[in-house]
């Protein structure tokens, strides 16, 4: 290189352009953390049984083994879930999983008709009709998260509300 050419400086890096790298960078990650929640709380899964739930055991084991043609949506603190099952079956799951220190429960005998003015209307947020043989169970777990199911007799028709914390 000849001694009497001027050097060029480095060219600086711009400001606005590692504003627009960072920027950038930021809105990746925003758009990839709301696309994980989405996916994960914002969506229906179908399930044909209960063996197919990836969802945690905690929302998985208030699921009758016995459910088939299940929709879930989960919410943080939350699920909602249809399903077909018996009504024998599902009496008997929910006396095995809401009995307290080794007690009996009988839960067809804590079942309740619904309100007449939800006959017809959608119960929760799967649009869940209500029939005029809908029954309701409801329940309280140890730690006071709820668990509302509503069932029709007649078609084995379950809508689950249960809120866990």
């Amino acid at each position: 290189m000849p001694k009497n050419e001027p050097q060029t400086p480095p060219p600086e890096r711009s400001l606005r352009g590692c504003f627009l790298k960072v920027g950038l960078a930021f809105l990746l990650m925003a758009i990839s953390i709301a696309l994980t929640v989405y996916l994960t709380y914002g969506v229906d899964t179908h399930h044909q049984t209960r063996a197919g739930i990836w969802w945690p055991e905690r929302g998985r084991n208030l699921i009758p083994p016995t459910a088939t043609e299940i929709t879930l949506r989960r919410d943080i603190l939350d699920h909602y879930a249809t399903y077909t099952i018996l009504e024998k079956d599902l009496n008997t799951f929910l006396d095995e999983r809401f009995a307290r220190d080794g007690e009996e429960l009988d839960s067809f005998s804590t079942r309740s008709s619904v309100d007449p003015a939800d006959v017809g209307s959608s119960i929760g947020p799967l649009g869940w009709i209500a029939t005029d043989s809908t029954v309701r169970y409801s329940f309280s777990a140890s730690n006071g998260a709820s668990h509302d199911y509503y069932h029709d007799p007649e078609t084995g028709s379950t809508y689950q509300d249960s809120a866990y914390w």
